[in-house]
């Protein structure tokens, strides 16, 4: 089952076991669309999924995220990259995922500001919906060791 858009109730679950102000670390596992897939009221150019989301979410949500912030480092990726194998993740071909993003966001509030930003479902949110074929978003915290 493919999924792309984020629930309230899936916010509320995980902001049952995040506190507020503790800082997480997002994973997205992002698999595009071959072509994208904007609403008819939405003028824009057709592209690969790929292309709209790098090109035009991105740099919409890092605007955002610099507001939410206040700065343009305290929300930022720690690593974006390609998956070249599926050594664990079921049939071959089966979880295969475009590329993975590591995201660190300075507590859980700052991540929720940024969702629930009227700037992120204008601006941003019509781009990762339009880009997106398949989406998993984990919320994760720093496990002390």
């Amino acid at each position: 089952m493919s999924v792309t858009e984020i629930q309230v109730t899936d916010l509320s679950v995980a902001a049952k076991g995040i506190p507020e102000d503790t800082p997480v670390v997002m994973v997205n596992l992002l698999r595009f669309k071959t072509e994208t897939t904007y609403p008819k009221h939405l003028d824009h150019a057709p592209s690969t999924g790929r292309e709209a989301y790098l090109g035009r979410y991105v740099p919409a949500w890092s605007a955002i995220c610099a507001s939410v912030a206040g700065s343009d480092d305290a929300i930022k990726p720690l690593f974006l990259g390609k998956p070249h194998a599926s050594l664990l993740a079921g049939p071959f071909g089966a979880e295969m995922w475009d590329v993975v993003g590591v995201i660190t966001y300075p507590s859980f509030r700052a991540f929720r500001e940024v969702l629930e930003s009227k700037q992120y479902q204008d601006t941003a949110l019509p781009h990762r919906l339009a880009s997106l074929e398949d989406w998993r978003l984990y919320a994760t915290t720093e496990l002390k060791l």
